[in-house]
């Protein structure tokens, strides 16, 4: 049940500067600190290893096939962990689609073992991470506040939108999940998939708030209340590879999140990552290119959140024909002084005080280069993407283009 807000409530966000009134006013020349996934701190999963297999015996295949046997495929797993008296037990994943290989609970010396055989091509420890919840995580207003009239957000009018989607694609949102009951979202639970699903149970709702943000920036409704996206209407996938309040995540389980595209996105969809600013991972930054260019799927990532160069991150350094990696500006086209920059980032676009949908039926003001993203994703999805500038106040040379719809000439 979707309740109005009080008039406590309302004092409270007003004494936040948290505007609750569907108005967007104009934005402030000041920078939140982003609440974005990305340039977050991770540990290594004590032994627990991902495991990525040469195109050999246990994978002589194309990526994304549809035709893979996955029964044989885990067959050909468990002959090579045989060979090595490591018990297939042991296996926590397989990925058969983006990655030939697998994660593994594994002692040192059945590291070093696997390392040494010819049909291994690497061997990375897992991690684990939280993007934690912190003073960001709130309702920028209740739905029922919006009931009389609609906001387009700065950075929808900025990337030259809104438009109304109406082709037969769709995004995939691989993040926190999508407050799947939200009345300003269309979204696609069928192609969803959950990384994690504790005790058997698929959860693809969202707990934490980011990629409910994400999806309504790429295409919130255009019907007369909340706010607009990019590309209005176009429906939107949740892959949820962060879950719980602190959004709460593995690298295996955001490989597997990665891997499920392949099941079930194709030529012309878009998948939306905003957590381009982690540790390097090998594994991570060839998932995304196979898929990509194996299945024609645009991967829109953001730049990460550390003022730093891009190409130090995964996947934000991914630099493929199908990816997208994307950093921040200001409504004043200004670089935001946390978005990481260079080289392989290809385009800017809006990601200061950002408004879009939240948790709960909610709305919410956020800041960071994953507010960034998702304003590319909306336009990719579209078709071609244009530019109109370049950032103002660029760290490096040349300054990257800020994103817009490409028209026809």
């Amino acid at each position: 049940m979707k309740t109005s807000i009080s008039p406590l409530l309302l004092l409270f966000f007003a004494l936040l500067g948290i505007s609750c009134v569907p108005e967007e006013t104009a934005p402030s020349n000041e920078l939140e600190a982003p609440l974005s996934i990305g340039s977050i701190k991770t540990q290594a999963i004590a032994d627990q290893y991902i495991v990525v297999l040469n195109a050999t015996d246990a994978s002589s295949r194309k990526f994304c096939d549809g035709r893979v046997d996955e029964a044989g495929f885990r067959i050909s797993i468990g002959k090579l962990l045989a060979s090595h008296r490591i018990s297939e037990d042991n296996v926590v994943r397989t990925y058969s689609s983006a990655l030939n290989g697998f994660c593994a609970k594994l002692t040192p010396d059945e590291v070093e073992k696997l390392k040494a055989d010819p049909s291994v091509k690497y061997v990375e420890q897992d991690r684990q991470g939280e993007l934690g919840f912190g003073v960001n995580n709130l309702p920028w207003a209740n739905s029922g506040s919006f009931q009389t009239g609609q906001v387009i957000p700065w950075g929808v009018k900025r990337v030259g939108g809104p438009f109304q989607y109406s082709g037969p694609n769709r995004v995939f949102v691989i993040d926190t999940g999508i407050d799947v009951d939200h009345p300003d979202l269309n979204v696609d639970m069928e192609r969803g998939f959950d990384a994690y699903q504790f005790n058997d149970k698929v959860n693809l709702d969202d707990e934490h708030g980011h990629g409910t943000h994400v999806a309504g920036t790429i295409g919130a409704l255009d019907n007369n209340f909340g706010v607009v996206g990019v590309a209005a209407g176009v429906p939107v996938v949740p892959i949820k590879i962060f879950f719980g309040r602190r959004a709460a995540f593995t690298y295996s389980g955001m490989l597997a999140g990665v891997d499920h595209l392949c099941k079930c996105a194709g030529p012309g969809d878009v998948a939306n990552l905003s957590f381009g600013g982690f540790d390097n991972s090998a594994a991570m930054d060839e998932a995304v290119v196979n898929i990509s260019e194996s299945r024609k799927i645009w991967m829109v990532i953001a730049a990460g959140n550390s003022s730093l160069p891009a190409n130090s991150f995964s996947p934000a350094r991914v630099n493929g024909k199908y990816t997208i990696t994307v950093s921040a500006i200001d409504a004043f086209n200004r670089y935001a002084w946390f978005s990481h920059y260079g080289s392989p980032v290809k385009y800017a676009a809006p990601g200061v005080n950002v408004v879009s949908t939240w948790i709960n039926g909610a709305y919410s003001n956020q800041t960071g280069t994953s507010m960034a993203a998702p304003h590319v994703a909306g336009l990719r999805v579209l078709g071609e993407i244009g530019t109109d500038g370049n950032v103002v106040n660029y760290p490096v040379s040349p300054a990257d283009p800020i994103a817009v719809r490409k028209t026809a000439n």
